[in-house]
Formats: structure tokens, sequence, C-alpha cells
């Protein structure tokens, strides 16, 4: 849990809006724990409050800029930035925690969230939105030729959601996905050319005295050759 940094007050956990002095507290960049400078401000307008936003250099290698809103606290990030981010953020976590993860999904979710769409800082074309890595519990918008917008808040989540294993449970699942995948792919294909052999013996079963009835040997072996 983070204090507020104008009054002292403990910040609630699904809200980074003070209800003790009502100041809203960058809970983002104090959850990143690393040095950050902030720079000018840039080009790009903040999709919620329509003002420009400031630079902010994560000090990560060479360099990391990063635009953030004052107002609402949103950050954008380019393409890949983000990934960046929670990969150097976090210690490496060698185990999914499941339980973990359900339990910040209750604690950190917002109790009601208004969905919005909102326009991408850099093209201005509405962006999509979609959920952050399995039970991540986030909700991104998504700009794919641009970026990330995270909501104030949002990245926090996202920390802990990784300290948690949040990105080896996600990988694991997009395995699982592409074997079953894959697999499916499989018994179309042999679904196909053992249809298509069946028809085969029946056009061919006259002409061809050797082909045993409907050509149900060659289906077989097929479907061996095919499973391997």
């Amino acid at each position: 849990m983070m204090d507020c940094t104008n009054c002292g007050a403990p910040l609630p956990v699904k809200s980074n809006l003070c209800n003790h002095c009502g100041s809203l507290n960058d809970v983002d960049l104090r959850a990143v724990r690393a040095p950050t400078v902030k720079g000018p401000h840039s080009d790009r307008d903040c999709p919620h409050c329509h003002c420009k936003m400031g630079s902010v250099d994560l000090r990560i290698g060479d360099g990391f800029f990063i635009e953030q809103c004052d107002r609402c606290m949103g950050i954008f990030f380019d393409p890949d930035e983000l990934e960046t981010l929670l990969d150097q953020s976090v210690s490496k976590v060698f185990e999914a925690d499941l339980e973990r993860m359900s339990v910040l999904s209750e604690e950190e979710s917002p109790d009601f969230t208004r969905v919005k769409y909102v326009k991408c800082p850099v093209c201005r074309e509405i962006m999509n939105r979609r959920n952050y890595g399995a039970r991540s519990g986030v909700i991104v918008d998504v700009c794919k030729p641009h970026g990330v917008w995270l909501d104030g808040g949002e990245l926090r989540r996202l920390l802990n959601w990784v300290k948690a294993g949040g990105l080896l449970h996600d990988q694991a699942k997009k395995e699982r996905d592409k074997k079953l995948e894959q697999r499916k792919k499989r018994a179309r294909e042999i679904e196909e050319r053992v249809e298509d052999s069946i028809h085969g013996g029946y056009r061919g079963f006259h002409s061809t005295p050797e082909r045993d009835y409907l050509g149900v040997p060659s289906v077989l072996r097929l479907i061996l050759d095919l499973l391997g």
C-alpha cells in the first residue's frame, strides 16, 4: 500500500486518488522504483484530457522516454516499451502464483470502470481495447503501429501481476493455445484427406479391381502415415 505524497494518508488500493485530501497520486512511476527525470512536454495530447503530455526518462539503458499526462497520470508507451519496462522492473520470477493473481485481480480492479474508446496520441485513430495478458485484469488501449495507453494506476497493477508470475502464466497459455490449434489443424487435414480417399475409393472401385471395398485399407494406411 502507498501513502499520499501530499498528506501522507494511506491511498485506496483500487485508486490513485487520496480519499483524505483529494490529491491525485502518481502511483505508477513510484511502483517502478527507478529514478525518473521529467523532461519537456511532448507534441502528443492525452487521449482523455486533450492536453500536451510531459516526457519522462525512466533511466533504463541509455535513455527510456515515455509520455505521461500531468492531470490524469495516464501513460503512453511506444511499441515494445511496456514489455521492456515490465521485464526490467521486476526481479526474475520462476513460478506463476495463480492464487495471488486472483487476489490481485479482485483487490485492485476498480469497482466500476466506464468503457471509453480513446484516440491514439500519434495518429488520432480510435485505439482497440484488449486484455493485457492472461488473468492480468487490466484492459489496455492499443494502436498497433504506435503504442499502448495505460490509465493512471494500471501500470502498478501490471507490475504486481508480473511479480505474481503473470508473464510466465501468459506465455504458458500461449504455448498451450498454439499446440491446440496445431492439433486442430492436423485433425482437419486428416479429415479432408480421409474424405478424399473414401470418395476416390467409390469412384475407382470398378476400374481398379485390386482396391478393397471403399478403399478402407488405403484410408487406414493414410491415417497411420499422418499420425506417424
